[in-house]
């Protein structure tokens, strides 16, 4: 059975150069995993006349950006009704504890002890904000709300080579299996082409390899893969998720081997979004304590990266309650090689 999952603006990328590349609804949808339907709805909404038309079959021509448009505005005219109704005793209470000094956190607690009815705290702090509770605004309270700094989104200019982070199961995003990696380049200089650490960290071990590349490319990327994952027991590596980088480039090489057959499943992260790859940037870190930033790479062996990996993987971790990588992965292995 088919699980539901919202179009994203990476579908709709997708939508964009397929439709108006002339392939069917239903090429899309098996494309991307939708019914022909939601497909045909999503397009609808994201049309427009194209110049030319007159020279193409057809007339109107699909814009991402347009059908994000709506999607967004249809996403703001919704909204949670609200649970406190007609609710103006709770409300009147509400405005007379806040004006005696106390806090929307103490007042909601109270009232649970008391077993009386109330919204949460988030809630509360919300319908102050809209002005549900009479004479009381967020300069009447004590502890004001605190939210979450937003982080400003890069929207992608174009879809990802691959498959993009968000079609990624919630099984590997929750780290609940093993097999499946995340990978990043490590550079020394700026302008140092041969300067190129290629960097693994699997996601539920955190265990490291570290391979010495002879330049930051997709071709070299796909040669030192080839060179690694046949030693290594089968199913070892089953996803590797990456950021959009050059080297990265080259997907179905990195996907399949070199007689065609798909060997792993490539994730695309959203571009500048390195806390997508949070156990590599955290290895990373350590990496430099070794290589520092800036310091050349060009005389580093591969014996040189074993041994960091190693120094890496020896270590008692907190997230790994205080096992280390090297332990987690060759009980993971152990498990592989028994049920082969």
């Amino acid at each position: 059975m088919r699980k539901y999952r919202r179009m994203t603006w990476t579908d709709r990328l997708k939508i964009e150069v397929l439709y108006n590349s002339n392939h069917t609804y239903q090429f899309i949808a098996n494309a991307l995993g939708f019914a022909v339907s939601s497909i045909y709805t999503e397009i609808k909404h994201g049309l427009y006349p194209h110049l030319g038309a007159e020279l193409t079959r057809r007339p109107l021509h699909y814009s991402a950006q347009i059908a994000q448009d709506y999607a967004d505005a249809q996403a703001t005219a919704k909204g949670v009704e609200i649970k406190l109704g007609h609710n103006y005793a709770y409300a009147k209470l509400v405005a007379e504890l806040v004006s005696s000094g106390c806090s929307v956190d103490v007042i909601v607690n109270d009232l649970k002890r008391e077993g009386k009815w109330t919204v949460s705290t988030t809630t509360l702090y919300r319908y102050i904000d809209k002005g549900y509770i009479p004479n009381v605004t967020n300069k009447d309270l004590p502890e004001k709300s605190r939210r979450k700094r937003k982080h400003n989104e890069v929207k992608a200019a174009r879809a990802p080579k691959g498959t993009s982070i968000e079609r990624r199961p919630y099984e590997v995003n929750h780290r609940l299996t093993f097999g499946h990696w995340e990978m990043d380049s490590v550079i020394g200089r700026a302008k140092g082409q041969a300067e190129s650490l290629l960097v693994l960290t699997e996601r539920k071990t955190r265990f490291e390899i570290i391979i010495r590349v002879k330049e930051k490319s997709s071709s070299a990327t796909v040669y030192a893969l080839d060179r690694i994952l046949p030693k290594f027991p089968k199913g070892t590596f089953q996803s590797i998720t990456v950021d959009n980088g050059s080297e990265f480039q080259s997907c179905y090489e990195m996907e399949h081997d070199r007689s065609g057959t798909k060997r792993l499943q490539v994730y695309y992260c959203h571009p500048y979004t390195s806390c997508e790859r949070g156990s590599n940037e955290r290895n990373n870190r350590i990496i430099r304590r070794y290589f520092p930033k800036g310091q050349s790479l060009k005389r580093v062996t591969q014996k040189q990266c074993d041994y960091v990996a190693d120094r890496i993987n020896s270590m008692p971790r907190k997230i790994l309650n205080y096992h280390t990588a090297k332990e987690l992965f060759e009980q993971e292995l152990a498990a592989l090689t028994a049920t082969t």
